[in-house]
């Protein structure tokens, strides 16, 4: 009989880097102009299985009154009830339920629910590896970016229908640090 072989570790975990991690976001406004913001203030986790990326996974939670467009008046009125109700609903949540082979070597897909103001809907990134290296510190650094849309009245954000578009294109920067 032979010995039996350990399986060779191949789960790592990987915490999301705020400073150097953007959550990008745009919609239209009157049909031609194009309202662009982020949010500011995000945390989460990966674990990445190179031998199966099925049993990947990511955690992310964002402050929702973090957004910011560059305009105090507008961020606080996306901060009201009228948007985010940051004050009832403070944090923006997302939680892989899949992680698959985009289409081809360097993507994924990952799905999974997306909470805003309580309320959840699947959402599928499409997520491109953009590189993998050491930093000057000799810490190993993963980068990501993600892109998404959402129809914001599926998260009951109804205020300025007509005016303001319902659809929300979202771009993930992401940068994280491997956990030993």
């Amino acid at each position: 009989m032979e010995p039996q072989r350990k399986k060779a570790q191949t789960r790592t975990t990987w915490i999301i880097t705020p400073g150097y991690t953007t959550v990008q976001f745009s919609v239209r406004r009157l049909f031609f102009f194009t309202i662009e913001g982020q949010f500011t203030d995000l945390a989460g986790t990966m674990a990445l299985d190179e031998a199966d990326l099925r049993r990947s996974s990511v955690e992310a939670t964002i402050k929702a009154a973090s957004i910011t467009t560059g305009n105090k008046r507008r961020d606080a009125h996306l901060r009201s009830a009228d948007f985010l109700d940051t004050e009832n609903y403070p944090d923006i949540r997302f939680q892989s339920a899949s992680v698959e082979r985009g289409q081809d070597r360097d993507t994924l897909r990952i799905a999974g629910p997306l909470t805003i103001k309580g309320t959840s809907q699947t959402v599928a990134l499409d997520v491109t590896m953009f590189d993998r290296s050491r930093s000057p510190q000799g810490e190993e650094v993963i980068y990501y970016t993600a892109l998404t849309k959402i129809d914001r009245f599926d998260f009951g954000i109804n205020y300025g229908r007509g005016l303001i578009g319902s659809i929300v294109k979202i771009m993930i920067q992401l940068q994280a640090l491997r956990q030993n």
